[in-house]
């Protein structure tokens, strides 16, 4: 049976992750034989397939301007995913130079205006709607055009993943902003929050809510991806100081995915000097707004193309398309 490697824990916003799980990639293939791991898509592929390198995208248009500069680089991309029944709760690319060893990771809101068909209602006109219709390869392409970068591996992760991960991490401290507080009776379960205000260390069912809530922020669902980048980077310098395998193995029966275990061992002599320092929160450039009697994000096309070139900072992309080297990230 092939065994593939990924992913210590996500499950709404939590990459802990492609970089850093690698390192343990020998253990799961060589020494843990019986360990269960999720679905996992496209371990097998056909000629066609096999000639698309790892960091690759079969349907990427690679002669627009930022096609050019990605053409001449080898930053991976992949999209985590965490659901929520069938729409899409949390929604992140997650972007790893593998030359500099740096990684960006890009939240978008879910409420992100995404109109696919003129006669469908507003709700189906947020990205987070995207899934339920189309799947996983639906949304996959849609963040592709949506951010103009190559896009073609994914990350599905359930909410049972970031409650098991954190209990075995022994909690999460955070610094929570004010005394989280909501009921939803009709939840399936039952959702009840109530968060004190300070920082605390929380267990995985509180962490589950806390990256959950998105009410009482004055910014509403930027509010909460700002709260959940916060949370990410506690848990992921807590994850670096145990033994990665443990949580892996805790994660995997709750992943699907279409990245190999040829991708891993492709990208696990890059991962080599990466830090969690040298991870940068992005949020998707845009504005709230109400539309169509909902409330919208709506993307700014040109701060997206400005956040892209930026990323891939180290093959800037010129006026004429070509690219040239930069030596540092200007944001």
């Amino acid at each position: 049976m092939i065994r593939h490697f990924l992913k210590i824990f996500f499950a709404s916003l939590v990459l802990i992750a492609i970089i850093l799980s690698v390192t343990a990639l020998g253990y799961i293939i060589i020494i843990d034989k019986d360990m269960v791991i999720g679905s996992i898509k496209g371990a097998e592929t056909d000629k066609n397939e096999q000639e698309v390198m790892f960091y690759e995208s079969s349907t990427f248009n690679y002669e627009s301007e930022i096609g050019r500069a990605a053409r001449n680089s080898k930053r991976f991309n992949v999209l985590l995913v965490g659901l929520e029944n069938s729409r899409s709760d949390t929604i992140m690319l997650a972007s790893y130079d593998t030359e500099n060893k740096t990684a960006d990771l890009i939240s978008i809101p879910r409420d992100t205006y995404c109109p696919r068909n003129a006669d469908d209602s507003p709700d189906l006109k947020k990205i987070n709607a995207v899934y339920g219709q189309e799947g996983i390869e639906g949304l996959t392409s849609t963040v592709q055009d949506l951010l103009g970068v190559p896009l073609e591996k994914y990350i599905i992760i359930d909410y049972e993943a970031l409650v098991a991960c954190v209990d075995l991490l022994g909690g999460v401290e955070v610094n929570v902003p004010f005394h989280m507080q909501y009921s939803d009776p009709y939840d399936d379960p039952p959702l009840h929050i109530d968060i004190p205000e300070g920082t605390q260390i929380l267990n995985g069912e509180q962490a589950l809510k806390y990256v959950r809530f998105r009410k009482g922020y004055s910014n509403q669902d930027l509010g909460r991806i700002q709260a959940q980048q916060e949370f990410l980077k506690s848990a992921l310098k807590k994850a670096l100081g145990l033994k990665l395998p443990s949580l892996i193995k805790e994660a995997y029966s709750y992943i699907e995915t279409n990245v190999t275990v040829t991708d891993l061992m492709s990208l696990s002599g890059d991962v080599i000097g990466f830090s969690a320092d040298k991870i940068s929160m992005n949020t998707l450039p845009g504005m709230e707004t109400p539309l169509e009697g909902l409330s919208f994000y709506i993307p700014d096309e040109d701060g997206i193309t400005s956040m892209v070139k930026d990323m891939y900072k180290s093959k800037k992309i010129t006026d004429n398309g070509t690219t040239g080297d930069t030596e540092t990230k200007t944001n």
